[in-house]
């Protein structure tokens, strides 16, 4: 494990130092400004989320919190943060080193034996898989998964609740996994990055995705922490905290609302100075 996390610390400082070299070089945008940064942005905030969570299951064994019990799970399908850890340095390890494939081929540092979209999409296979193997633990994952999606047809527990709130920090994430499936899905990681076409993706442009997916994204974690406190409320009878926060949930609703609908950024961005974005 601490020879991998070498690995991985290495390959970061290589993928930092090319990026911040070629951007003073060239004075050009890096990996930042290339056109598949979506998908490895996305896919790095799932590898943040695992990173963590082994974090939390190491803190919790350390002192002795049975999360295990907390949350409900099966200790037959529960990872030792020993476990977490050597899969998710893996993971770390193609992560980083992808993107740096990724970064090169586009700079054509490397021979260019595949197209530069060839790299993220190799990535999207191995967090799939990654998301279906083991079986053994991920049954149980996704079932979870379910049950918070589920909501509020079925009561919530503590582990869903938990799982829910995550997913209301998440949005950004998959806002992106949504841009990937729309990379992968139109064939635009085949088509070369110098080609006109790699900077239209009309498909981002569409009514469906920009005003009606992406307000759904944006909806759907907060409309599933309502539907749970609702159903709290239900089988609990208890009107706080219970009703106060579905209250919070319905203004942080509104706002996403509003800003789908009545875009103010976009309209005072082309009366002059961009001083909206600011504030």
């Amino acid at each position: 494990l601490g020879y991998r996390l070498g690995m991985c610390a290495i390959l970061t400082l290589w993928v930092a130092w090319d990026c911040i070299w070629g951007y003073v070089r060239n004075g050009n945008s890096t990996i930042g400004g290339r056109t598949a940064f979506p998908v490895f942005r996305g896919c790095g905030g799932l590898l943040l989320l695992h990173w963590f969570w082994g974090a939390s299951v190491y803190v919790w064994n350390r002192f002795r919190i049975n999360y295990i019990f907390l949350f409900d799970l099966d200790p037959r399908t529960v990872d030792s943060p020993i476990t977490i850890f050597n899969d998710v340095v893996d993971e770390t390890l193609v992560f980083m080193f992808l993107m740096l494939l990724y970064y090169k081929s586009g700079a054509h540092d490397i021979p260019d034996l595949v197209p530069p979209g060839v790299y993220p999409f190799l990535l999207v296979v191995y967090v799939l898989a990654c998301f279906i193997f083991p079986v053994r633990t991920k049954i149980s994952m996704w079932n979870n998964i379910w049950n918070v999606i589920n909501t509020p047809f079925s009561s919530p527990t503590f582990f869903t609740i938990y799982i829910a709130d995550v997913f209301t920090s998440m949005v950004k994430v998959f806002q992106d996994i949504a841009w990937t499936v729309g990379f992968i899905a139109s064939g635009d990681f085949l088509v070369d990055e110098d080609s006109p076409k790699m900077l239209k993706h009309k498909w981002a442009h569409s009514f469906w995705y920009k005003n009606v997916l992406i307000p759904i994204i944006c909806l759907m974690p907060l409309w599933i922490r309502f539907g749970q406190c609702l159903r709290r409320y239900l089988d609990t009878g208890k009107r706080m905290p219970n009703l106060a926060n579905a209250l919070k949930y319905t203004m942080s609703q509104m706002v996403t609302l509003f800003g789908a609908f009545h875009p103010l950024y976009e309209f005072y961005s082309k009366k002059g100075p961009d001083y909206f974005q600011f504030f």
